[in-house]
This record gives structure tokens, sequence and C-alpha cells, in this order.
């Protein structure tokens, strides 16, 4: 039976509610997690054997790779562009006369990768938002147009016939919605190898099982110098609140008046035969704005079909196929702005997620940041 006081509650129990519990339980701190269900957006199939929501991790996400499992590498040479009826690959002749412009983003990349590995050492004890902001290049490019971006770099013809689907498969968003920060950050698969991974949520949640309350919380009210926890028709108080929810649900609470804004998507899982000009390669990323968006081989028979709105005729694409399973995501991400919110509320409330910066390894590394103010106070 749940007690009616504790130190801290995390509300939701996504991977930044996760990896916030996960820091207090290490740190011997009274918590509970209060959320509907367990991993959030990391939904997978049935049977745990397909990611429907985080597809892939990068080799130098540090910290959730303690909690996952590595499966195959994504190649570029995997990879299929199609706009309307024109096919094409990464690694072909068509490629040469954008040598320099794609010289020119992996420069770019590794730049920003060095300065995203900064961000996520001092995001730990220092919130995200403080962080960004005290990086002038990071700033800069949080705030500028992605599109005013490429055109600044001399990019536009490579983006346009290459790196615009890969964001659109990624970010289901286009290069005149995003953000300098996000365009960069989605294209490190150029230059940071990437693996399809089975997240062990078994393994993280093991040590703190017992601290999980699978409730929808109702209501919090503060009340002499504490917060009551309404859910369930329950009400527990707690010091510390911490907020794992989507920001469209925290926003109410915190009185946010200004977030990036949400994008959507949705999925059918597949099986069947894939026709001409979707069996040779493994990854289809298709161009804005088509209604299909990516489709993915999963090696087994079964595909993953990403589309932005209207359920597509899946006979241009399979044959024999039926839907094993179906999920909507709304939203799937905050991507696309340039508003900046801090983590730390005061009076011990803190919100954590993918609010300002979209990702796992980012998400993950929030819920480390308010377990850390949380055991510092």
């Amino acid at each position: 039976m749940p007690k009616n006081f504790y130190d801290t509650v995390i509300i939701g129990a996504g991977i930044s509610g996760l990896a916030c519990a996960k820091k207090l339980m290490e740190n011997q701190k009274d918590f509970v997690i209060i959320s509907a269900d367990i991993g959030g957006r990391i939904l997978t199939s049935q049977d745990g054997k397909t990611n429907y929501g985080a597809f892939f991790v990068c080799s130098d996400y540090h910290y959730l790779l303690k909690y996952s499992t590595i499966k195959s590498r994504i190649r570029l040479s995997d990879f299929c562009f199609h706009n309307g009826k024109i096919n094409y690959k990464l690694y072909e002749l068509s490629l040469i006369p954008y040598f320099l412009q794609f010289y020119k983003i992996k420069k770019l990349l590794y730049k920003f990768r060095k300065s995203l590995r900064n961000l996520r050492k001092n995001a730990q004890f220092i919130s995200q938002k403080k962080v960004v902001e005290n990086d002038s290049f990071l700033f800069d490019l949080y705030m500028q147009n992605a599109s005013d971006f490429v055109k600044e770099n001399g990019l536009g013809k490579g983006t346009k016939k290459y790196l615009s689907q890969a964001l659109y498969s990624t970010t289901f968003s286009k290069i005149t919605e995003m953000n300098a920060f996000s365009f960069l950050q989605f294209l490190l698969p150029l230059i940071t190898p990437i693996y399809t991974f089975t997240f062990e949520k078994e393994r993280m949640i093991n040590s703190f099982r017992k601290n999980i309350i699978k409730a929808s919380v109702k209501n919090i009210k503060r009340k002499n110098n504490l917060y009551e926890i309404n859910y369930n028709y329950k009400i527990i108080q707690v010091k510390n609140v911490v907020l794992a929810t989507q920001i469209n649900w925290s926003k109410n609470i915190l009185n946010i008046t200004k977030t990036n804004k949400s994008v959507d998507t949705n999925m059918f899982h597949i099986k069947g035969i894939p026709k001409e000009g979707y069996s040779k390669k493994l990854y289809h990323l298709f161009t804005p704005p088509d209604n299909t968006q990516a489709i993915a081989n999963l090696n087994d028979g079964t595909f993953l079909f990403y589309y932005k709105k209207n359920p597509p005729d899946l006979n241009k694409y399979f044959s024999n196929s039926s839907i094993i399973d179906k999920h909507k995501w709304s939203p799937a991400g905050t991507i696309n702005g340039h508003e900046l919110i801090e983590s730390n509320r005061g009076f011990n409330m803190y919100l954590i997620g993918d609010y300002n910066i979209a990702g796992l390894e980012e998400s993950f590394i929030t819920g480390i940041y308010a377990a850390n103010q949380i055991i510092k106070n």
C-alpha cells in the first residue's frame, strides 16, 4: 500500500522520468513514480521485439546505452530516396555534384557534435536552457531557422535532394519548420554510427519497481510548502515534484504560455511483400510534403510504415499486405521552434523531457539534472 508522504513524486515514466528515478534510487532517496504506462513514447510491439517509437540509438548515447541491447547497424548505403516517381540512392554518380556540400555539412556536424557532447556533460548539473544560452554557437543555431542556415552555408541543392528526406523521416518536419539546432542534431547519423536497439525496460526499473504506481494524476496543489497530488481518488503529500509528462499537459500546471511546436505521425506495422522499388534497400525515405514519410524493412517479413495524415493505399507499396498493429503519436515530439523553457520551476518543482531538445539521450539527461537538484537540496 502506498504511504501518504514522499520526499519526491515523479509524474510520468518515459525515459526522462525513469532516468530521474534511477538516479534517485542510486542515492537512496525517497520517491514514487505515478504513471499510466512505463516507457512513454518508447513503445514496442506486444512481443517486445519491434520498436514502434524510437527506432535507433547513436553510438555516443552514453547513458541510454547502459539500458539498451544493440542490434544491427544502420548504414547510409541502406537508404533509398523517393521524390515522386524518381528513386535514387546515396552512393551513386548523381552524388558527385553535391560532394562539396556534403563536405561542408560534415565539417559543421563535427563542430556541432563536439558542442552537443559538452552540453550533455554540463546539463547534468545546469539546466538545459542555461547550458544552451551559455554556448553562443548552440544558442545561435537554436534561434536560427534551418532554411536560413541552409542558405547561409550554401547547402540548398544537397538539402533538397538528400537531407530533407532524412529529416522528414526522423523529425516528421519540413526544413522550413525547423531550427538550425535540430537540423544538425538529426543529421548526426552522417558522422555518428547508429543502430537498431531494444530498450531493456526491465533492467532499468528492476531496482525501483516497488516505487511505481500505475495511475493518472488528476490534480496538483501547493499547500503549506508541500504539494498535494491527487490520483485515482487518493491524495499524497510530497516536497518535490518532477513533471516528466508531455509538455502539452505540463504547461497547464506551470502556466507556460509558449512552447515549441509539436509534430504528429502515424505508423502501421505491416506484413507483406514489397513491390519493385521498395525491395532492394532496407530504408525508404520520402520527400515532403508526401503523405508517406518512411518505410523500414525489419528483415523478418514485416515493415514499419510511417505516414503523416491520411491512411495510404498500401497496395502501392506491397503485395499481400496485412496490418499487424498501428499507432498514432500526437505528439511525437516538440521539435520546431525557438522556445527554451527552464527546467527548475522554483518551489521544488522540475520539468523534464524533450520540450527543448528532442532525442532519447537529451531527455534522459534532463531526468539526471532534476535528480541532482533534489539530491543537492
